[in-house]
């Protein structure tokens, strides 16, 4: 079960609705600079446009979800670490990396109303997903090896 952390899932709302029109735009430049610092993973995505928003969508509801206590989480993060490994090889750090860019955007975007307790409440959130996408590739890993 995924424990819920009401205090992070507050500010996070309420960094999301502070955002509001800042959010345009922002998928394109996350993944432009993803991309940019990890060009190997290039390849990997054969409709970018398509994937930035998606995948950038897809980790703030994730994160959220995890705020929340959400059952759903789980399971989706072994979907994702399932859809990556189709594309390419994906490690722990490009997940981590993917989940600093995303907060730094945001915070960058929202200038200076940005507060340091939303930078606080993401980065828990994320370091919470990171745990779960570790222990997804640990066991995508010793599955590998008992087959």
């Amino acid at each position: 079960m995924i424990a819920p952390t009401p205090g992070d899932l507050a500010a996070m709302e309420a960094s999301l609705i502070m955002l509001g029109e800042g959010y345009r735009g922002m998928a394109a430049e996350l993944f432009a600079t993803f991309i940019a610092a990890h060009p190997h993973h290039a390849a990997a995505f054969m409709n970018p446009e398509a994937a930035q928003e998606r995948m950038t969508r897809e980790t703030l509801e994730a994160m959220l979800g995890l705020a929340a206590g959400e059952a759903w989480v789980a399971p989706a993060v072994t979907n994702f670490v399932d859809l990556h490994r189709n594309y390419g090889t994906f490690s722990g750090h490009d997940y981590e990396t993917w989940l600093a860019l995303v907060i730094a955007a945001m915070e960058q975007r929202a200038g200076k109303v940005w507060l340091g307790e939303w930078r606080g409440a993401w980065e828990r959130q994320a370091a919470r997903l990171t745990r779960l996408v570790a222990e997804e590739l640990a066991h995508e890993w010793a599955h590998k090896s008992s087959v």
